[in-house]
């Protein structure tokens, strides 16, 4: 079967090949991929960021959905014919504090499909049967009429809804704004529609056009391009100079953290989604003065999962208005250059 590998550690180094498909133990399960997203993590790891969980040969690609094509000979709660989409872990170790919890995506063994274990760029995949012992729940049945396509982008979306109405504990009624309009900036402001915000603002940069078309079709109330316009002024202006009660960081630079004591009110919320690798440079001490909770976000759980999935089913998730292209496997250094550049907001990839 044909393969993305990132065959080595470094820029580049990233190639279609020729793999066998895998074998299938007694308590294993085989996956046929119908569909696979290009997230950001992918980019990095082709652009050599993200490397310390990157485990090369390795196959990519950990947003995916499909079909079980097989199953060992113990497997008893899937069968040949379902519809699948799996939540990317590959191996944890299941006695951590984080595993004994629940929490199993913070194991400090964890493992993910598509980085550490071969994942859905590809034809077939193969979910260990000692993790399904260990955590069954990083499989989920998606149902008749949800598209393989949108059950793919499934991850995103249950990571926002876990910063914005789990860790962010989002009040209908209440204001917030969305730093970064990618995948998961997208996800943060629809789930902040579910939930009910008066007002969702948009901060982006001015090569974002696409991306805030999305943003404004998905429910943000204003867009900010915040390098031309200013984002502190706007947002003091919209809250009667109160502030907002919610921030989602989906965008990453520490200076975001900085931007926001500014425009959150007293006792106002910040979810960290994105990455820098940058120290701060700055005080925080208004986070003292002015009460500030600041939460690290990381991943999801079943609950995220399974409600995501619910909203998907009755239509209140959006999905088509991200999907920007949908390729085939072998014009991934197409798709990758349209998410890299930002013509594209989300690229889905099929096996052939």
């Amino acid at each position: 079967m044909l393969a993305l590998v990132k065959y080595a550690e470094g820029k580049g180094n990233l190639e279609l090949r020729d793999v066998p498909v895998p074998e299938v133990g007694e308590a294993d399960v085989l996956i046929e991929v119908k569909a696979a997203g290009i997230c950001g993590s992918d980019i990095g790891f082709a652009d050599e960021e993200r490397m310390s969980i990157l485990r090369p040969p390795v196959v990519l690609g950990h947003e995916f959905a499909g079909v079980v094509a097989k199953v060992g000979s113990k497997v008893k709660a899937w069968k040949p014919g379902d519809r699948v989409v799996s939540d990317n872990t590959g191996y944890v170790c299941g006695t951590c504090y984080a595993c004994s919890v629940g929490d199993y995506l913070l194991c400090p063994e964890r493992l993910g499909l598509g980085y550490g274990l071969n994942g859905g760029f590809t034809k077939y995949v193969r979910v260990d049967g000692g993790l399904l012992a260990r955590v069954p729940n990083t499989l989920f049945h998606i149902p008749g009429s949800v598209a393989f396509e949108h059950a793919a982008l499934l991850d995103p979306a249950a990571n926002a809804y876990r910063a914005v109405v789990q860790e962010g504990g989002l009040l209908p009624g209440e204001m917030v704004a969305v730093f970064g309009v990618g995948a998961l900036g997208q996800f943060s402001i629809q789930v902040a529609r579910i939930a009910g915000a008066a007002e969702i603002i948009a901060i982006g940069l001015s090569g974002d056009t696409k991306r805030f078309e999305a943003a404004r079709t998905l429910g943000a109330t204003r867009c900010i391009p915040a390098d031309r316009e200013d984002a502190t002024a706007i947002v003091k202006e919209l809250t009667g100079g109160e502030g907002l009660g919610l921030v989602i960081d989906a965008a990453g630079p520490s200076a975001v953290l900085q931007q926001s004591f500014s425009i959150l009110r007293n006792t106002g919320r910040f979810v960290k989604i994105g990455y820098d690798p940058k120290p701060l440079g700055f005080s925080l001490n208004p986070l003292l003065d002015k009460g500030i909770q600041v939460r690290g976000h990381f991943g999801y759980d079943w609950v995220s999962w399974k409600n995501c999935i619910r909203l998907l089913a009755k239509g209140t998730l959006q999905i088509d208005p991200l999907i920007t292209h949908t390729l085939p496997l072998s014009r991934w250094q197409e798709g990758f250059e349209l998410t890299r550049s930002k013509k594209a907001v989300k690229v889905v990839l099929k096996p052939e």
